[in-house]
C-alpha cells in the first residue's frame, strides 16, 4: 500500500498545477471522445465542470 503524505508536504501551488493540468487534459481527450461518439456531451461537460470547480476550489484556498 502506498504512503499517505504528510498533509501540508505538498504546496497548494502545486496541487493547483496538477488539476490545472489535469483540466487542459480532460477537455481536449473528452472532445475527441465526444466527436468519436463514445462519449456525450453532456457529460464530459460535467466532467469538465467537476474538474474546473476544484481547480478554482483550490486556487481560492491559496489565497487565503
Amino acid at each position: 500500500m502506498a504512503q499517505i503524505t504528510p498533509i501540508g508536504a505538498i504546496p497548494v501551488t502545486a496541487l493547483i498545477a496538477e488539476a490545472q493540468r489535469e483540466l487542459d487534459m480532460r477537455k481536449q481527450y473528452y472532445w475527441a471522445r465526444v466527436r468519436a461518439g463514445q462519449m456525450r456531451q453532456a457529460d464530459a461537460d460535467k466532467r469538465i465542470a467537476l474538474m474546473a470547480a476544484i481547480v478554482k476550489c483550490l486556487t481560492v484556498t491559496a489565497a487565503l
